[in-house]
């Protein structure tokens, strides 16, 4: 089962009206917050959060929509949940402005990013599923993955779908950077 569904992500092809609408709507907006919340690696080094991932994060938790709201009480482009958003000093109910919910989340993920020394697994788990949970129930199953993610079938399924839409969003980056050179 888990197999088939793997197969199923990644084989998955991202809407291209969705993409294009957080790509043209929000880009500016992400490429600002990236730069003001860096996170620190192993390493010690400061590093800025790819843009890409962001759009990837908007994608799956809202498909763009700015005033999206889960029945947990997510908020916003990238679902930031009431107390996550007092803890990161963020206003919950401005959520639904893309600035205040791409800011909030970006400062968000490189919390998670940091606290885990730069392991993308790990910091989308606690995206999903929370730091707690990621720590205190970590999968057991052999394999990249093994006590890295919350054993949570939906954190599992979340985590492998960020990271697909990661991937095909830095593609599709790629591919206009490109054409534009192209042109020139």
């Amino acid at each position: 089962m888990v197999t088939a569904l793997v197969f199923n992500l990644f084989f998955a092809a991202i809407d291209p009206d969705i993409a294009e609408k957080i790509e043209k709507s929000y880009a500016a907006l992400i490429e600002r917050a990236v730069d003001n919340y860096p996170y620190f690696n192993s390493e010690g080094s400061k590093k800025k959060i790819n843009p890409a991932l962001v759009m990837a994060v908007i994608y799956q938790e809202s498909g763009g929509s700015p005033e999206a709201r889960s029945t947990a009480g997510a908020y916003g482009l990238m679902q930031i949940m009431p107390k996550t958003a007092g803890l990161l000093g963020c206003d919950y109910n401005s959520l639904g402005v893309p600035e205040h919910s791409i800011n909030c989340g970006v400062k968000f993920l490189a919390a998670l990013l940091s606290y885990n020394r730069g392991d993308l697994v790990k910091s989308l788990s606690g995206y999903n599923g929370g730091t707690y949970s990621t720590e205190a129930s970590p999968t057991t199953d052999s394999g990249l993955l093994a006590g890295r993610i919350y054993d949570n079938p939906e954190t599992k399924k979340y985590v492998v779908s960020v990271l697909k839409l990661y991937e095909l969003f830095e593609k599709r980056g790629s591919s206009r950077k490109k054409r534009a050179k192209s042109r020139v």
